[in-house]
């Protein structure tokens, strides 16, 4: 197995959406600022002896200003150079998004599933994009039966495609092949998938997507502000600290800079 980390670009934001009341008022500060941050965006691709390729997570279309509603454009703006978009990440490693043989999709928020459009009509996307099925009903509710096409930060545009398949994952855990493990982490969204990936010489690797935004978020236990479900946001970051520490795995947060600038990125790659 190799394992590359894509760099995808960054989302600007306030960090109150990362950690919720980050900077409470106090006697001596009663009207503390808000903060405003840079973090990645990012995916991972796997090559694997088995399986082929499989990509997990989606970032963001290149064309997001123009695909994002309006209220999501000024609150997480995206911010890319052309050479971090995702077909271009792949094609630098000479690979064409055709190639890839598996999609997972950790959730359905536009960050996370905007370059789906891209898969339509090949053959990860007729084989079905893997989304839990909790997250896929969700979405579909949310951005269905209201006013708008959109719903948070759920955009029906992004992922409710024509000639694009879904494989629905169901219940807690899927295993890929033996060093490749799917897990559902619900509390950010109803059916938020994480990966897990064993390599043979690197170690055990984790990736959270935003059931864990920032290391800050597990070491203090701290709640963030795009929560689904509290009490399943609490009990799958144990989850999440539990395996860990029985891997001493190295951890890929949601939206972490400074762990993200740990990891090799592409086309450097772990094995």
């Amino acid at each position: 197995m190799k394992l590359y980390v894509l760099d995808n670009g960054a989302l600007e934001l306030d960090l109150a959406w990362l950690v919720l009341n980050p900077h409470p008022a106090t006697v001596d500060d009663k009207n503390p600022t808000n903060e405003w941050v840079t973090v990645p965006t990012y995916t991972v691709l796997v090559e694997h002896p088995q399986l082929g390729y499989v990509l997990f997570d989606g970032t963001c279309h290149p064309e997001w200003d123009e695909r994002w509603p309006e209220a999501l454009r000024g609150v997480f703006p995206y911010r890319a150079d052309e050479k971090q978009y995702l077909p271009q990440q792949l094609e630098a490693l000479n690979l064409k998004m055709s190639d890839i043989d598996i999609v997972v999709i950790s959730h359905l928020h536009v960050d996370h599933c905007g370059c789906l459009d891209f898969f339509r009509g090949t053959k990860a996307g007729q084989r079905g994009i893997i989304v839990h099925d909790k997250e896929l009903a969700h979405s579909l509710k949310i951005t269905h039966t209201g006013p708008a096409d959109f719903a948070g930060a759920c955009a029906k545009g992004e992922f409710d495609l024509p000639n694009l398949n879904y494989d629905l994952m169901v219940g807690p855990h899927l295993e890929l092949a033996p060093d490749l493990h799917l897990h559902h982490w619900p509390g950010h969204t109803p059916g938020l998938i994480g990966m897990v990936a064993h390599t043979e010489h690197s170690g055990t690797f984790i990736f959270t997507s935003d059931a864990v935004y920032l290391e800050r978020n597990i070491n203090e236990w701290a709640l963030s502000g795009i929560v689904y479900d509290t009490v399943a946001y609490f009990d799958s970051m144990y989850k999440i600290k539990q395996l860990s520490r029985k891997h001493d795995a190295v951890m890929g947060y949601g939206h972490d800079a400074e762990a993200f600038k740990a990891l090799k990125k592409a086309p450097e790659y772990y094995e």
